[in-house]
């Protein structure tokens, strides 16, 4: 099928099942797509690096390549009705020209952390006081800035790349930067990383291909991102961010339809271990105009790309009121518990969502708390039977042949009536599994 007649309807047409759906990347969050639109009656189209990788064993069709190769991008696509993602770290070169839902821009936006606040920054949305750094300099003047300062210091991180914690520093306000952080950063500085990832970039506002509200993907390939906006550079290798004192993190997961609608999960309350999501629980703990503006922020973001599909949006409650961290335009971690305690799961409002169908009910019919499973080198997990034992205990696997420390292998979901009991339930589960060295 070419991509002509994939998307002949227009991007607005229904894609009723069979319609093949291409995945690019076929990890934990590709599988979860492929099994709820499996469900469904779609037939799934895989690209990934990896043979084995968690959604290659639920494809119709799957194409083992890396994500650069535009060819091989082409391929899956001219294989699909509709082309999505798992994750925002796609080569912008590789896309020139092929439709997808969601659209380039908001993969283009999320990569970049300085992107993304200023994004937030326009719309009104609260975040807290950051600043671009391009060299040891900046970053010593930033430091002293009074907005850094009043709030004891900042994270300094990569703009591009970093995951689950990596790529950040942690500086105190009032004390000077170490000789080794100097030689670790000025390494970075110099090394051109920050330039590769960055080669190909084009922003999505100058070669903008309207259709059904989202933009298309673009074409400009070696513009170099040099604009100016709100005063502050839009390029910048690393960005400092003001220390948030915040009381709680929390998380909002919603769907955009192709008809400018959009569905919101309840927000989630989060609680991470050294960088990475530990658990998320079902309700979050916020005051009522709290939970509403966090959904007010997240509409206003969907509604500014046309955005089509799920995707979340990370905030730390500061005084009562929600500060943006981060989105992620993709399915995300925090709404897993939403395939056991919805009616509708994240991935089901995805996949409605990319093939033009309306939106599923995003209430809970209980209430859940979710937990991470995550590996340890050459090692298994022990003390599963113990814990499915458990009244309400959901068990899922991502199918990863090998453990490493630090990898996310699977979750528990623990259903109850309330929090208090799902969070028990998922406590104790958790404390019976244990990772066993081979």
């Amino acid at each position: 099928m070419s991509s002509s007649e994939s998307f002949s309807g227009g991007i607005e047409a229904i894609l009723k099942p069979p319609a093949t759906i291409g995945i690019l990347g076929g990890g934990q969050l590709g599988r979860m797509v492929a099994l709820e639109a499996r469900r469904m009656g779609y037939g799934i189209a895989v690209l990934d690096p990896s043979m084995d990788c968690p959604a290659s064993h639920l494809s119709d069709s799957f194409i083992c390549s890396s994500f650069s190769d535009s060819a091989a991008v082409k391929d899956l696509h001219s294989r699909s009705h509709v082309l999505t993602f798992e994750f925002e770290n796609v080569e912008p070169g590789v896309l020139d020209g092929l439709l997808s839902r969601p659209s380039f821009e908001p993969l283009y936006t999320s990569r970049n952390r300085l992107r993304e606040k200023q994004l937030a920054r326009s719309l009104g949305i609260a975040t807290a006081p950051f600043f671009p750094i391009s060299s040891i300099q900046e970053l010593e003047r930033a430091l002293l800035d009074p907005a850094i300062e009043h709030r004891g210091g900042g994270i300094l991180k990569t703009c591009e790349g970093g995951y689950d914690g990596k790529g950040q520093w942690r500086l105190q306000a009032g004390q000077g930067l170490s000789r080794e952080l100097k030689g670790e950063l000025q390494a970075y500085l110099d090394s051109g990383l920050f330039a590769e990832n960055t080669a190909g970039t084009v922003r999505p506002e100058e070669s903008s291909q309207r259709i059904g509200g989202a933009s298309g993907p673009h074409s400009d390939q070696g513009a170099k991102v040099e604009e100016v906006k709100n005063g502050q550079a839009a390029f910048a290798p690393l960005i400092l961010e003001g220390l948030v004192h915040f009381e709680r993190e929390f998380s909002v997961v919603g769907t955009g339809f192709p008809d400018g609608t959009f569905a919101a999960f309840a927000p989630v309350e989060n609680e991470h271990r050294e960088g990475i999501l530990h658990k998320s629980k079902s309700y979050a703990s916020l005051s009522e105009t709290a939970r509403l503006a966090s959904l007010d922020y997240c509409s206003q973001i969907q509604k500014h790309f046309g955005y089509i599909g799920t995707f979340a949006v990370e905030f730390f409650l500061e005084n009562g009121s929600p500060v943006f961290n981060e989105m992620a335009p993709r399915p995300h971690n925090s709404g897993h518990l939403t395939l056991d305690a919805s009616y509708s799961s994240q991935f089901e409002q995805h996949v409605r969502a990319i093939c033009g169908l309306p939106s599923g009910d995003t209430n809970h019919h209980s209430a859940a708390v979710m937990i991470n499973l995550i590996g340890e080198d050459d090692a298994i997990l022990d003390g599963i039977e113990e814990a499915l034992r458990i009244p309400g205990l959901r068990f899922h696997w991502y199918g990863k042949t090998k453990s490493r420390k630090g990898r996310k292998m699977g979750h528990i979901t623990a259903l109850a009536k309330n929090i208090e009991e799902a969070e028990a339930k998922a406590d104790q589960a958790y404390g019976l599994l244990r990772w066993v060295r081979q």
